[in-house]
């Protein structure tokens, strides 16, 4: 097993914490320096490590090291490295430098760095990588010490590890994530939480203590909920590994919940609490924390007295550098001593971080220890107060209700309740991150109930059914669908009428646009802030393409003052988007006027009522060859198949796509992107539309959490105008 040189940055005087933890998991330390550890480990460790890491910032691979021979040589000795063992020549990059003793300065190394990768490639192949600041592929640093000893290292990370992913709002002067769990570890917060000590932040601000004390509690994985690392990029990543790896990090997460005591946070600024309760949330720990507004002038904590004799308190003040006058501070330090001496915080104890023992002094108590902590670029104390001992708490009850897990149900059936548990606590922590309500739970998973089943707002359920081969008893699927409806009604305890069911095949001609019931009944769903009518009785689909969610959110946020074309229409909710969105026109296009007729009480349901939004009745084709109009964003969704009336032959998204682009291409403005997507699933991109066409692929980011892996699936491209090629 191939074993990787690292080092593991960390916040200075945190460097023995970043030690237990890279122990714990395995790791071989070779050797602490001021700031980080040297240490060797596998590639399942460096996978581990980061997800479960708190203190570390970043984590580096040491690529080579080698004395330099002159600071005139040093692009030469770089490009003598094999860059082709860690990127591919397409991949962006970003350098950057440390310096100690040198005469070079950070950007003049950082250049030499970016210098000698490009003169590698540039001979190998005879072309360079790109530089991307903001968003590179490729992470490199550089570090250089007395003109002598330089060491090259590929950031695994990317972003800092101490962005854990779910801090929006991160308020005024507040703490970095691997700070304040720092705080936490320094205060004893692991081995006090095992006791089902409530923790308390009085003065809580963005909530970020809060957080970090649920995680430390449970020991949930506190990297869970980043989006990307940079080693996701590196020729050694192992996907397969990768995933296994997040699978058991999700498994730990699951399991920690029920550990996690109770958490109040308090402040008195009203934005601060507002921001915090929002961090928790994308957290997925709204359950676990209570946030509050409350003054610690008037602080009566009822709950530590009546339910949890014991305790820990951990805040982080105001200092008077950045909030607040300091000469005012002193007698905020005096009530928060008064506060810790009050009867209801017998038996606990409190820790209190700030960069001025003067105002620490304040608070009069006597302190049992202190440790030095780097709060940004401040050297602070945290110090810690032995209030009083703690007693032994009594275990809580089994608080389990009964639910569908505890009724009958066949074997199979049983298989199929547990996938749904199973699947529906998986995306629970994605829902509330990204504030979705309506979510595809499953996906024909099991052999034996071929289906989809969509939720939305947990009141109503939508089952596709798959139609099944001839060679099924369709007895017993007929009893499988109906065991799949009662156990979905017990699972989310809604009643059965609540419940519908369709059974899906493949549409030919006016199918797709034939009435299956004529009940009108619509249902008033919520995406991205906007409200939209469903009806899951009368047609097939429901009014909104659930894994489109990310296309429209995408639409949302890049419509302000453009001009915006939406061809094959359906519902309009697209449109309604960009409407909300600010863009200066909505065109809606679609051949079914039942269909623009929803879109537009989808407008009128969101007050969207203008003379810049139309609702077009045409064939698509049609459409685009006789519209003279430029427009700055296209989507283009098409059906797979499609005989309108309006069309004189049957559209095949496959052999008619390229046309179809082309056609859109001449209505796109200059600087404009055609959005395209398709759902059938052997779709092959023209590759002539490359030749004429800049074209990205952008599926990997517009499937979202719940279709990922799934039948419905869909793929996406962003198209642009680009120079003809001879």
């Amino acid at each position: 097993m191939t074993q990787y040189k690292l080092f593991a940055a960390c916040p200075v005087y945190l460097e023995d914490l970043l030690e237990e933890e890279i122990l714990a998991l395995g790791g071989s330390v070779e050797k602490r320096t001021r700031g980080g550890l040297s240490f060797s480990a596998p590639l399942d460790f460096i996978y581990r490590f980061s997800l479960r890491t708190r203190i570390a910032g970043h984590l580096l691979l040491n690529l080579c090291d080698f004395e330099m021979e002159g600071p005139e040589k040093l692009t030469e000795q770089i490009s003598r490295f094999d860059w082709q063992s860690v990127m591919n020549e397409t991949n962006t990059v970003s350098c950057r430098s440390t310096i100690k003793k040198s005469r070079l300065n950070q950007k003049m190394a950082a250049l030499k760095l970016k210098d000698g990768i490009a003169d590698y490639w540039r001979e190998k192949t005879g072309s360079r990588p790109d530089v991307d600041r903001d968003d590179p592929d490729c992470h490199f640093q550089i570090h250089i010490e007395e003109d002598r000893k330089v060491q090259i290292y590929m950031d695994l990370s990317g972003d800092s590890l101490s962005n854990r992913g779910y801090r929006l709002d991160s308020g005024r002067a507040a703490l970095r994530e691997n700070t304040a769990a720092a705080l936490l570890l320094r205060a004893g917060w692991n081995s006090i939480s095992r006791k089902g000590s409530v923790f308390l932040d009085p003065m809580c601000g963005s909530g970020t203590i809060l957080v970090e004390a649920a995680m430390i509690a449970g020991n949930l994985p506190a990297q869970l909920y980043r989006n990307h690392y940079a080693f996701l990029q590196w020729k050694d990543h192992d996907q397969d590994l990768w995933e296994d790896c997040t699978d058991e990090a999700e498994a730990e997460w699951k399991r920690g919940l029920d550990q996690i005591p109770r958490i109040f946070g308090y402040d008195q600024d009203r934005h601060a609490v507002a921001a915090a309760t929002e961090n928790i949330k994308r957290a997925g720990l709204e359950k676990h924390i209570h946030v509050e507004k409350r003054a610690l002038a008037d602080f009566v904590f009822i709950e530590a007295m009546e339910k949890a004799p014991g305790g820990l308190i951990l805040t982080n003040p105001p200092y008077g550098q950045r909030i607040g006058d300091k000469g005012s501070l002193y007698s905020l330090y005096r009530e928060l001593g008064d506060l810790a001496r009050s009867e209801q915080f017998a038996q606990w104890q409190m820790s209190v971080i700030s960069d001025d023992k003067a105002l620490i002094k304040s608070i009069g108590l006597r302190s049992s220890r202190e440790n030095r902590v780097m709060n940004g670029a401040l050297s602070c104390f945290l110090v810690h107060y032995d209030l009083f001992s703690f007693k032994d708490q009594k275990k809580n009850g089994d608080r389990d209700k009964k639910d569908a897990r505890e009724m009958e149900w066949s074997e199979e059936g049983r298989q199929f309740l547990n996938r749904l548990v199973k699947r529906r606590k998986h995306l629970k922590k994605w829902m509330k991150r990204e504030d979705v309500s309506c979510y595809r739970l499953y996906d024909a998973d099991l052999p034996n109930f071929n289906m989809a089943v969509d939720v939305y707002e947990e009141k109503w359920i939508h089952i596709q059914e798959y139609k099944a081969p001839s060679s099924v008893d369709s007895g017993k699927a007929e009893k499988r669908v109906e065991e799949a409806r009662r156990i979905l009604s017990a699972l989310f305890e809604i009643p059965g009428h609540q419940v519908f069911l369709k059974q899906r095949r493949r549409q030919k001609g006016q199918d797709q646009y034939k009435v299956l019931s004529t009940r009108g009944e619509r249902f008033l769903i919520r995406e991205s802030g906007q409200r939209i009518w469903v009806n899951f009785s009368d047609y097939l689909d429901t009014g909104i393409f659930l894994d489109h969610r990310n296309i429209r959110r995408w639409i949302l946020e890049n419509s302000d003052e453009k001009s915006f074309l939406n061809l094959f229409s359906y519902t309009c909710t697209a449109s309604l988007m960009a409407a909300a969105g600010g863009a200066s026109r909505v065109v809606s296009v679609d051949s079914s006027k039942a269909y623009l007729n929803w879109g537009q009480d989808n407008f009128s349901l969101n007050k969207l009522d203008s003379r810049n939004y139309s609702f077009e009745k045409s064939d698509s084709f049609q459409y685009l060859r006789n519209c003279h109009d430029r427009f700055d964003l296209v989507f283009l969704d098409p059906p797979t198949f499609s005989n309108s009336k309006s069309r004189a032959s049957v559209f095949d998204v496959q052999n008619d796509h390229a046309g179809l682009i082309h056609l859109c291409m001449k209505r796109l403005a200059p600087g404009g992107v055609l959005i395209f997507s398709n759902n059938y699933r052997q779709f092959v991109l023209d590759p002539e539309l490359s030749e004429e066409y800049e074209i990205e692929e952008i599926s990997s980011w517009t499937v979202s959490e719940d279709f990922k892996g799934k039948k419905n699936g869909h793929r996406c491209w962003f198209i642009r105008k680009g120079q003809m090629k001879e």
